[in-house]
């Protein structure tokens, strides 16, 4: 399967892709490819808040996540500038919240460590529901009472987003997503050609999969 790249889908959120890549995309789309329909998604998410008011220039948290996107969308072997974390903190499940039977509701967590970067991640899970939720923080290792410039983050398994979120300047993010095996997270940084990747697998393997 031929998969189009994020100018690509840009220029067709955007409305000047040529006729025939038009229809060469949305038969793409018409396939049922979740990969290249999360990216449509996504830029389209930004080209309409660049539409807000065509007479001024788009913001610039608006630019600076719209590039961070494309980077993020890359492959590995890019060439970008990457940092694998490392766990530096437990990654057993934790109990409930006060109150709740342990069985009914489980939490994974873990600090990693990536470059000057903290990242704090806790997955949870109620039993039997269809969607699973992810927590984290980003916070620099070096000064962490820093301000952080807002950048997206992306949750994929294996090579498929299934969830995504932006950061705030507490480096804050959240996002529900459906149970997946091989999951990833990968956080864009200032300036967007560098990027944090964190392998989730111990996490996962803690949370039980939704019942059917």
């Amino acid at each position: 399967m031929k998969h189009f790249d994020i100018s690509q889908w840009t220029d067709l959120a955007r409305g000047v892709a040529p006729d025939e890549d038009r229809a060469a995309m949305e038969t793409h789309l018409g396939s049922g490819c979740a990969r290249c329909r999360e990216t449509l998604d996504l830029v389209k998410r930004v080209v309409h808040a660049t539409r807000v008011d065509s007479r001024y220039e788009p913001p610039v948290h608006v630019i600076r996540c719209a590039k961070a996107i494309g980077s993020l969308m890359l492959p590995s072997p890019s060439g970008l500038s990457r940092v694998i974390g490392r766990i530096v903190g437990d990654a057993s499940p934790r109990s409930a919240l006060a109150g709740m039977r342990s069985e009914d509701r489980m939490s994974s967590h873990a600090l990693y460590e990536a470059g000057a970067f903290y990242v704090d991640v806790r997955l949870e899970q109620e039993k039997g529901a269809p969607l699973a939720t992810l927590v984290g923080q980003l916070t620099n290792r070096e000064d962490p009472d820093s301000a952080l410039a807002e950048a997206p983050v992306l949750l994929l398994a294996r090579t498929e987003i299934v969830a995504h979120a932006i950061y705030n300047r507490f480096g804050e993010f959240q996002m529900d997503y459906p149970p997946a095996n091989n999951l990833r997270l990968r956080i864009a940084l200032d300036p967007p050609d560098k990027r944090i990747e964190l392998s989730l697998t111990h996490l996962v393997a803690d949370v039980p999969p939704p019942s059917r």
